[in-house]
C-alpha cells in the first residue's frame, strides 16, 4: 500500500513539473537594446533569465491584479523562479538605473485534466492511509496554535518578505485563509531560526479587492497607509508584534 502511495506522489509531481507551460514575451524596444538586456527563459522553462553588462538590475517587479512580488536584485544578472506563480497572465517589470524595462508572461495549465484524474487517486490512497479525523484533528490544532480566525469569504493582502544576508524579497499577494495559516505557521518557525529570524510577515483584511488592488498596483507601499476605505490599514497578524509579545514573555 505504501509503495502504491509512493509511486502516485511521484507520478503526480512529474505531471505537475511538465504540466505547466509559460510563454515569454521579451522587450525589444530602444531602451532594452541599449542595455543589451537579455531575457530568456531558462532550458527547463521554468525560470527567468536576466542580465546586462551596462548597469546593475535593481529590482524585478511579477504583477497582475491578484499578485505582485518585488525582487531586489542589484546585481547585472539574475535567474527568477517561476514555478511558484499562479496560472494566469503576468507582468514583468525590471529596472535597470531610472529606466523600468517591461515583459510580459503567460502560465498555463496544459495538463489539468491529467493532474485531476491522479490527484483523485492520490487522495483516495491517503484517506486509506491517514484516517480522515486525523487531518482534521491536525487542521483544528494548526488553527488553536495561531489564536487566529479568518473570514472564509473573504480575501486578505498578504506581505511576506525574506530578508537574507545578501539580498532581499517581497512578495505580495490575495490569499484565501487556508493558506495564510499556513504561511503563519511558517513565519513562526523561522522566527526561531538564525537564518530566516529576519523575515517579516503581516495579513491585512481586504474590504474592496477591485479599488484596493487599483491602488496597490499604482503605489507599492499602498498597504502601508493610515487610513483607507478599501483595507483595514491595521494588520490582523503582524510578525513584528508577534516578535514584541514574544520577547515580553521571555524576559
Amino acid at each position: 500500500m505504501i509503495k502504491k502511495y509512493n509511486l502516485l506522489i511521484l507520478m503526480f509531481v512529474t505531471l505537475f513539473s511538465y504540466g505547466q507551460g509559460i510563454t515569454f514575451q521579451k522587450n525589444t524596444n530602444t531602451a532594452a537594446k541599449k542595455f543589451n538586456f537579455i531575457q530568456k527563459l531558462n532550458e527547463s522553462g521554468d525560470s527567468l533569465i536576466l542580465a546586462t553588462d551596462y548597469k546593475k538590475i535593481k529590482q524585478v517587479d511579477i504583477l497582475n491584479m491578484d499578485y505582485l512580488e518585488t525582487i531586489e536584485i542589484n546585481n547585472s544578472n539574475a535567474k527568477i523562479d517561476l514555478k511558484h506563480l499562479s496560472i494566469g497572465n503576468y507582468v514583468v517589470q525590471a529596472k535597470i538605473g531610472r529606466h523600468w524595462i517591461v515583459m510580459y508572461l503567460e502560465k498555463r495549465d496544459l495538463k489539468a485534466e491529467g493532474i485531476k484524474s491522479v490527484a483523485v487517486n492520490v487522495e483516495s490512497d491517503v484517506n486509506k492511509i491517514v484516517p480522515k479525523n486525523a487531518i482534521d484533528s491536525v487542521s483544528l490544532a494548526k488553527d488553536k496554535s495561531n489564536q487566529l480566525h479568518f473570514n472564509e469569504h473573504k480575501m486578505y493582502w498578504v506581505v511576506y518578505e525574506s530578508n537574507a544576508q545578501f539580498s532581499s524579497q517581497r512578495t505580495m499577494s490575495l490569499k484565501f485563509p487556508n493558506e495564510i495559516y499556513d504561511l503563519i505557521d511558517q513565519i513562526e518557525l523561522e522566527m526561531k531560526s538564525k537564518v530566516a529570524k529576519d523575515n517579516i510577515l503581516y495579513v491585512y483584511e481586504v474590504f474592496d479587492k477591485s479599488e484596493f488592488m487599483r491602488e496597490q498596483l499604482k503605489n507599492k507601499n499602498y498597504h502601508k497607509r493610515k487610513s483607507s476605505e478599501y483595507f483595514n490599514v491595521e494588520p490582523v497578524y503582524s510578525s513584528e508584534a508577534k516578535k514584541e509579545v514574544m520577547k515580553k514573555i521571555v524576559n
